[in-house]
């Protein structure tokens, strides 16, 4: 996961150096991995994808027919839709954890 993507995106560390947030960001991403167990960021991604492709174009298939137009239309908008829910998903992970690190270390 690109966590410079992730710079100047929270208005809870956006009023810091650009190092501190990355150091900050840095420690959300191995929080979020450490809470998560046997799941990473990357694994998150490719199940989504799946789940999105086997879901809009198995379904598309089943009511439509099969057409090669429209299950390429339709797994183009799967992956349309399942990079949407990545981001959204990973950026409530990263902020998650983001707060849980600042309550910490305000508490230190």
């Amino acid at each position: 996961m690109n966590i410079k993507s992730f710079i100047d995106q929270f208005s809870l560390i956006s009023n810091l150096p650009r190092e501190q947030q990355f150091v900050l960001l840095e420690k959300a991403r191995d929080d979020a991995c450490l809470q998560l167990k046997f799941l990473n960021f990357s694994t998150i991604a490719l199940l989504i994808r799946i789940i999105f492709i086997t879901v809009i174009v198995g379904g598309s298939s089943l009511v439509f027919g099969f057409s090669a137009a429209l299950t390429l239309f339709t797994l183009l908008l799967s992956l349309l839709f399942s990079r949407v829910a990545i981001t959204e998903i990973n950026t409530h992970l990263m902020l998650k954890s983001l707060r849980k690190i600042l309550a910490e270390d305000k508490l230190a």
